[in-house]
Parts: structure tokens; sequence; C-alpha cells
């Protein structure tokens, strides 16, 4: 999901008008994030659940998680908890940037986590099986995947709008500018005196 997020800001920052040093730095930032989040692995209180529970994304899903039918043991419930804290740091960092860079997507993002968060806390109520709330994190993914795709494309589009009209705006000042001044045509002269006074519009 890390990946996905990172694809789906990436393009609708990309294209945005005068906007390279911004998506250098969005991107620097995000693979920051990343990298911070990739640390959390080595965490040793999660090893009872690492190959039962994607640790950083529900990219990591294998069809063998989604056959698990098991729920948690009791045993097993701490290491979720310390995976959840885990992952929640991880989403700190990544929202951080995407709020940073493309705060539409905040919404989107916002709404995954908590879908994610449901579904652990149903697991550390054992309401469900491993192989039941892997399925649901890999809905919930696509799902926002998707969002996020769709609302780069649009932000992408508001972007490409904005700067065909600055264009438009830039072209239309250069042509009133190149034309030539005409005199405005009198409204009425009339003598006053030995003058002639003419009052313009």
């Amino acid at each position: 999901m890390i990946d996905r997020i990172l694809a789906a800001s990436a393009l609708a920052i990309a294209l945005g008008g005068c906007t390279y040093v911004h998506s250098y730095f969005a991107e620097s930032d995000m693979a920051e994030a990343k990298a911070f989040c990739e640390t959390l692995r080595s965490d040793p209180a999660i090893r009872p659940v690492a190959s039962k529970l994607p640790l950083i994304s529900p990219d990591e899903i294998t069809p063998e998680m989604l056959a698990i039918d098991a729920t948690p043991t009791d045993a097993e419930l701490g290491a979720i908890n310390a995976l959840a804290k885990d992952q929640q740091q991880c989403r700190r960092r990544i929202r951080a940037v995407v709020k940073e860079h493309e705060p539409t997507l905040i919404a989107t993002q916002d709404e995954l986590n908590m879908k994610l968060d449901l579904v652990t806390a149903q697991l550390l109520q054992k309401k469900m099986s491993y192989g039941n709330a892997n399925r649901l994190y890999r809905q919930a993914a696509l799902e926002a995947s998707n969002k996020l795709t769709e609302q780069a494309k649009q932000d992408l589009a508001n972007a490409e709008e904005r700067e065909d009209e600055t264009w438009r705006s830039i072209g239309r000042g250069l042509a009133d500018a190149a034309k030539p001044s005409v005199p405005r045509a009198d409204k009425s002269c009339s003598w006053v005196d030995s003058s002639v006074n003419c009052n313009s519009r």
C-alpha cells in the first residue's frame, strides 16, 4: 500500500505546473518514510505473527496467508498489539508526507487506516480468522488504491486546466498589448469662446 500511495501522490504532483522541485521533495520525503517503515520489520515482538499478517503493507499478503483458518491464540495477541503499534508509527510518517505534499489524498488514507484498525480490533477479540482478516485488509487497500488513483487523476486534470487558463490569460494580455492604440472617438465638440472643446468618452 505504501507503494500505491507513493505512486498516486507522484501522479498527482508530477505535472501540475512548475512542480519539478515539489515532486522531487515529495518523493524524497516518501522514500524516507518508507525506509522508516521497513525498519519496523526487525521488531522482535512481532515475530509470532510475521508469517500470518502483513507487517508493513497489505500488498505483502500471500495466498497462503489468505488460507489461514486459525484465529489468534492468547500468546499471539501481544504480537498483534505490537504490530498494530508499529504500523501506527509507519502510518503517521506516511500521513505527514502526504499531508504536506498532497493534502487532497489524506481523507482516503485516513479511511483506509480506520478500516485496517477495525479489522485488527476484530482479530484482537478473536472474532475472525487470520485468513479473513487478510482478505479484508486486501479489499480495503484495493478500494483505497482505486480512490487514490482517481483523486490523483482529478488533481492532475485540475492542475492542467489551471495551467491552461494561465497561458490563455497570458496570451490575451500579450495580444492586448500588441494592439495599436486607437484614439477614442470624440463625444462632442463645441466652441468655447474662440477655442474648440471636445468631451472625450
